[in-house]
């Protein structure tokens, strides 16, 4: 299918029109300048045109209008693009603001729930510590199916201790 400034100007030169050609016409017009011919809606005098942006010049457009709206959200973007722009979509405003560095560094971030807000305080190394048991059945070493780890919160002092049982309640106790 041809370019729609090239449909415009190739039905101007032909003499019989096909209904198709009726609605291109009745919506869009070229407009020339100098030696560019730009896609517009149809317009009156009396009010600006209304541009279709290639797909070449899109990303120029968007950065232009971001920066101009001191990097605006998108619905401040879409605002100002609907002016002069008919064609540029949500989803390339928002993909353009997604990779906006920017934007990112004043993007603010999520706090996360559930932290901890005291910490689990120690003075002696063995008062606390923390037990793990790593499955390891599947991989088992002749007997040994488990691995204890022991780790001392003071210290981070961390002890791996293989464990052989043959069920797993009594590995659990």
């Amino acid at each position: 299918m041809a370019n729609p400034t090239e449909q415009l100007t190739a039905i101007d030169k032909s003499g019989k029109k096909t209904p198709h050609e009726y609605y291109l016409l009745k919506k869009y017009e070229i407009l020339k300048c100098g030696d560019v011919l730009k896609l517009i809606r149809r317009w009156t005098a009396n009010e600006d045109p209304i541009y279709f942006a290639t797909l070449e010049d899109t990303f120029d457009i968007i950065k232009r209008v971001h920066i101009a709206t001191g990097h605006g959200g998108r619905d401040k973007m879409v605002k100002e693009l609907s002016k002069k722009y008919a064609n540029i979509t949500h989803d390339a405003i928002y993909i353009y603001k997604s990779l906006c560095i920017e934007c990112q560094r004043k993007r603010k971030r999520p706090t996360t729930k559930g932290i901890v807000v005291r910490p689990i305080l120690t003075r002696n190394f063995g008062s606390r510590s923390q037990v793990d048991l790593v499955d390891m059945q599947a991989m088992k070493q002749g007997n040994y199916k488990w691995i204890m780890v022991y780790q001392d919160h003071l210290t981070k002092f961390c002890v791996l201790r293989p464990l052989t049982s043959k069920r797993t309640a009594e590995v659990a106790y």
